[in-house]
């Protein structure tokens, strides 16, 4: 699957729910896993495996050489996906890399956060992917893992973000996405058995919201239905 493809099941994607689209907002950029477990790290990303080397940004910087040096390092290192990151959020990023101890780690990272803010262009965000080791990992990368962060994109630009109610809300933003990737490929009746498959605590949880998703959408026929129960989700959870 090519990234024209791709940007086409999100316009699809963006008349089904009524949402605002632009092609100009999507763009990706390939990292190392190095850098993509560093970034998501350091973002505060709610992934257990960090918590242990602390909940806030300022308690991971003042942990993030033991965890370099961690056999959980390592074992983070064998994985591949991706993230957004928000030209928004790098001169925070930015203040706390330069808090880290270790030289070289400092100006590593400061290093990649200027090739991160060069590749922005025109636009507020970019889906970051790791490197494929392989052809099955491209191939899975372009076809699920683009697209998933590409719908997180095209949320955000529409001001549908469950986070900016309350961090804790993070699975209802993954939910939604994975209930979208679903939509777009008609295997929402699928949505239990990616669920029950899923052996990683915090991945499972994208799959139960999703399902939370698809029952609460069920019943919507059409993209302004659907946008509004979207919408007033949200009202009643900043209430």
């Amino acid at each position: 699957m090519n990234v024209e493809s791709i940007k086409l099941q999100i316009k699809k994607l963006a008349k089904e729910f009524d949402l605002n689209y632009n092609s100009n907002w999507f763009n990706y950029l390939w990292i190392s896993v190095r850098h993509e477990i560093l970034t998501e790290y350091i973002g505060t990303c709610p992934d257990s495996i960090y918590e242990k080397y602390g909940k806030t940004a300022k308690q991971r910087i003042k942990n993030i050489d033991k965890f370099v040096n961690s056999k959980d390092f390592k074992i983070c290192l064998k994985r591949y996906g991706g993230q957004v990151a928000r030209k928004s959020e790098l001169r925070k990023e930015e203040k706390l890399i330069k808090q880290i101890k270790d030289k070289k780690l400092r100006n590593e990272l400061l290093q990649f956060y200027q090739k991160l803010k060069n590749s922005f262009g025109k636009s507020d965000f970019l889906a970051l992917l790791t490197i494929p080791r392989n052809e099955k990992e491209r191939n899975w990368q372009m076809k699920f893992c683009l697209r998933h962060e590409w719908i997180h994109i095209l949320l955000e630009k529409n001001k549908i973000q469950f986070q900016k109610i309350n961090k804790k809300y993070w699975t209802y933003d993954e939910g939604i996405d994975e209930y979208l990737g679903a939509f777009l490929d008609g295997k929402l009746y699928k949505l239990e058995n990616l669920r029950d498959r899923e052996k990683y605590p915090m991945e499972k949880k994208n799959w139960i919201y999703a399902i939370k998703f698809r029952k609460l959408l069920e019943n919507k026929k059409t993209p302004r239905e659907r946008k509004e129960e979207i919408l007033s989700l949200i009202s009643k959870l900043k209430k």
